[in-house]
């Protein structure tokens, strides 16, 4: 069993916590957010998870294996490089950091440490992205030149930081 905390229970926060409360082998220890007011939705729905608004004690609790990051991008770097130190794997929403060399920072520190660090990505388990992959990567589509697709449904934009 791999015990997961949260950092973060905003926008995207309760559907990390609600997908991970659903596989099997996982187990929500706990959720972290500054916003009194997020965690008493976390307490409604999860009365066994702990709530608290130190990040601090994801990272001392035994418990937590691995730590998911859903918070601001300017946040990420910091809260991966502190959890991967304290010997948690992380998971972290895109992008992973500000800039390119925060990131490598993080993969390095990830590499060093043994841990793995995953940046999630909308869609990227998704059934029709899988049988894409499927496709293309078993040739049967043959040489592709071109790719388009359409997201009909955005979702937030973030002002803190570029597409590219």
């Amino acid at each position: 069993m791999v015990g997961v905390g949260f950092v973060g229970y905003g926008y995207w926060g309760p559907n990390l916590v609600r997908n991970f409360s659903e596989v099997d082998g996982c187990d929500v220890v706990a959720v972290s957010d500054f916003r009194r007011e997020r965690l008493s939705l976390v307490s409604k729905r999860y009365p066994k998870v702990k709530i608290t608004t130190e990040f601090q004690s994801l990272l001392r609790d035994d418990a937590i294996d691995a730590v998911v990051i859903s918070t601001p991008v300017s946040t990420h770097y910091d809260l991966a490089m502190q959890a991967l130190r304290a010997g948690k794997h992380v998971f972290v929403e895109k992008p992973i950091a500000h800039s390119s060399k925060a990131a490598q920072k993080m993969i390095d520190e990830a590499k060093r440490q043994g841990l793995t660090l995953q940046v999630d990505h909308t869609f990227i388990y998704t059934g029709a992205v899988e049988k894409m992959h499927q496709l293309v990567a078993g040739n049967e589509l043959g040489d592709i030149y071109y790719y388009d697709s359409v997201r009909v449904n955005l979702g937030i934009f973030q002002n803190d930081v570029s597409v590219v």
